[in-house]
């Protein structure tokens, strides 16, 4: 599918106007081991919540992630919250989930989502589209909103160490791209459409936005290149059950 065609005029990557019809597709082309993280993602969550429990995904998009969530936790009554900030991703997903009541999906921009008490929150490469002087609330409130025991699962593209690893990684990336079928235009025309937009934090940064929210040092779960998968976990004595 490639990138939008009119972000390869424009320059400028939306979540919106076209881009949700063909962002599956776009999905798994762009993101390393796109499915395999989802599943990654699905067998924790059966680990993570509990019977009557919740479970938030944040930046949902089409509701991939979602469905399987729910398909995989509907025997023990778990809530899933679908959360994006477009609309049509939102309607996209309503279509997808629409035969699991226990999905529930609401439009609003991460750092203004008022969240409800939870077991486990997902942001899988959702943060990193947040304003990064807004990041540290973001995980300030869902370590707030997370009962004692609760997760956060975080996947987040980095910026490597130093800019000879920064170098490679993009290098590789791109080879990889290209054996999903992407142009070298198409990858051009994506990485000049996310200036600006996309500002991926180091992992160091990373680790510290959690530490400083409260949670307890990071489990490294996934790690391909700049592309990183963490579990954070809340303290068994945080808040009342």
């Amino acid at each position: 599918m490639g990138v939008p065609e009119e972000d390869v005029r424009s320059g400028s990557w939306s979540f919106g106007g076209t881009t949700p019809v063909i962002f599956d597709d776009h999905a798994r082309q762009s993101i390393p081991w796109y499915e395999a993280c989802h599943e990654l993602i699905v067998d924790l969550a059966d680990h993570l919540v509990p019977a009557g429990g919740r479970c938030y995904e944040l930046g949902c998009s089409t509701g991939v992630l979602t469905e399987r969530l729910a398909v995989r936790l509907e025997p023990r009554d778990a809530e899933i919250v679908g959360v994006d900030c477009e609309p049509a991703m939102i309607e996209l997903a309503r279509q997808r989930c629409a035969r699991l009541p226990q999905v529930r999906l609401e439009t609003a921009r991460v750092e203004e989502l008022e969240l409800e008490r939870a077991d486990l929150v997902v942001s899988y490469y959702t943060l990193q589209f947040v304003p990064s002087h807004l990041r540290q609330s973001v995980v300030d409130r869902i370590h707030a909103a997370l009962l004692p025991r609760g997760s956060l699962i975080l996947f987040e593209k980095t910026m490597a160490a130093t800019a000879s690893g920064q170098e490679m990684a993009t290098a590789i990336f791109h080879d990889w791209k290209r054996r999903q079928g992407l142009s070298d235009a198409e990858i051009a025309a994506k990485e000049r459409s996310l200036r600006g937009i996309l500002e991926p934090h180091s992992q160091a940064e990373n680790h510290s936005l959690l530490r400083h929210a409260g949670f307890a040092d990071p489990v490294p779960i996934f790690r391909w290149l700049v592309w990183d998968g963490l579990l954070s976990r809340v303290s068994a004595e945080t808040g009342d059950r």
